[in-house]
């Protein structure tokens, strides 16, 4: 089959001429002439091309149809647009073909819209907006301001909220350590309180220790007591005899030391008023002397071992006076030969410290500086033993025998004093103590008494004007063998 010419197309009759561009020219000709410029909702509906004029029915409706999407398309599109601003009738291509198979005509449209008609839509659609979406726009900015100030101020409360829960677990974390703190201390008073209840009870006789304790102490007291208070009496004679003795060893001694000592002594007897002549009558210093030395020896005799604040190395007070006695008991029989083979601290360390601690006291107080030859020595031993056996029987029993003194000035009692001088100043009354000899000691329902010397009294009042005369005679003849 022979290709058709193209004349063949336009002579056929299933072709008719579109007569669209001209009237479209006449159109905008016209609406030039008119000077203005249209609405794009208004703007010119597209007429397809009558193909067959003879089937009005079908070429109808799809002129209808296509006026009704026209105009859809229009009343969407709001902007207005200038007429000269629509596309060319030549540039558009309509191409309508035609196909009659079995008497059924079908008809397709294509229609291909201008790109600069899309473009100027597309521009004028984003620049121009309608006040209803500005509307829109700023209702939704005023919204995103509020949710971010509300946001804000939930990121403060937030932080203060946490900043208060760490202050509260911190405060938490102090009252946790206070309250153990607290139940330490709570548990401390309730050992305090179960302690003094104990002692109460003590105290009161109820307890069951304590009564076999006290039972105890009283057998034990009673077996031991009257044993150790004899002992105590013959120690407490041996004690001043050793002492009186050392002091005579001494005065035989000052004689070859020099007048250094006896100035010594002197001073130490200023605060007692006493004044005499040791050059004269040295016989008169030996009640002086000996005083000296009791205050030497029997100072702190109340504390252990003579040492003040000394703790207690045995707690249990039976235990204690039984260790006492065993120490007596073991020293009463040590002699000055078996201290010369092996010394003092062979047989006991306590004794031995004593025995140099009161060496340096008496060197110190008199101002010695020769060796002691060895009776003084021997005599210083005799002396430094029986004070401190003296020492160990006073702790042997429970409750101890305590020592008592007197001061210089006090008023002599004959129950607890002893006056030196009593025996040859009869006629005279003894009312002050001048000075203390010798300590006394109580020994439960008894005593010891201490021995002075004291300022007298005349009896008459003849005898006032003489008394101080009297006195010293009676000191002189008291001291003298």
């Amino acid at each position: 089959m022979a290709a058709p010419s193209p004349t063949s197309f336009i002579s056929s009759s299933h072709f008719t001429p579109i007569q669209e561009c001209d009237r479209e020219e006449r159109e905008d000709t016209s609406a030039t002439a008119a000077g203005g410029c249209t609405d794009r909702g208004t703007s010119p509906k597209h007429y397809p091309t009558p193909l067959n004029r003879n089937k009005n029915g079908k070429s109808q409706t799809i002129k209808k149809r296509s006026e009704s999407e026209s105009d859809s398309v229009s009343s969407s599109d709001g902007p207005v647009s200038c007429n000269r601003c629509r596309p060319h009738a030549r540039e558009k291509i309509s191409v309508v073909p035609l196909d009659n198979n079995n008497g059924v005509n079908k008809q397709t449209y294509f229609s291909m819209a201008s790109p600069n008609g899309i473009f100027k839509s597309l521009i004028s659609s984003l620049t121009r907006k309608s006040p209803k979406s500005i509307n829109e726009s700023s209702a939704l900015t005023a919204r995103e301001e509020q949710w971010r100030a509300a946001v804000t101020e939930l990121s403060q409360k937030l932080v203060q909220a946490t900043r208060k829960r760490d202050e509260a677990v911190m405060e938490a974390s102090r009252l946790k350590y206070a309250m153990a703190e607290l139940e330490k201390k709570l548990d401390k008073l309730e050992t305090y309180c179960h302690s003094l209840k104990s002692g109460i009870e003590e105290c009161s006789g109820n307890s069951p220790c304590q009564i076999g304790k006290y039972n105890q102490i009283q057998s034990f007291q009673q077996s031991n007591q009257k044993q150790v208070i004899e002992h105590f009496l013959v120690s407490v004679s041996e004690s001043r005899s050793s002492i009186r003795l050392l002091s005579r060893s001494l005065t035989l001694q000052l004689r070859h030391v020099g007048a250094k000592v006896y100035e010594r002594i002197s001073v130490l007897l200023q605060p007692y008023d006493i004044k005499t002549s040791f050059s004269k009558n040295p016989r008169s210093m030996l009640f002086y002397l000996e005083a000296l030395l009791n205050q030497a020896f029997f100072e702190d005799f109340e504390s252990i071992g003579f040492q003040k604040n000394a703790s207690t190395q045995v707690l249990n007070p039976i235990e204690r006076c039984e260790a006492n006695f065993e120490c007596f008991n073991f020293l009463h029989e040590l002699t000055w030969e078996e201290v010369l083979s092996k010394g003092t601290k062979h047989f006991s360390e306590d004794f031995s410290r004593f025995c140099d601690r009161k060496m340096s006291e008496i060197v110190a107080m008199l101002g010695w500086n020769r060796a002691w030859p060895e009776p003084l020595l021997q005599a210083f031993f005799s002396a430094s033993k029986s004070v401190w056996l003296l020492h160990l029987l006073a702790n042997s029993v429970h409750p101890n025998l305590p020592i008592f003194r007197v001061e210089k000035e006090a008023d002599f009692d004959s129950v607890y004093m002893e006056d030196m001088g009593g025996d040859k100043a009869r006629k005279l009354i003894p009312s002050l103590v001048r000075i203390m000899i010798a300590p006394g000691f109580y020994v439960y329902g008894s005593v010891v008494k201490c021995k002075v010397l004291c300022r007298y009294n005349a009896a008459t009042a003849t005898a006032t004007a003489t008394a101080t005369a009297t006195a010293s005679a009676v000191t002189a003849a008291a001291l003298s063998p």
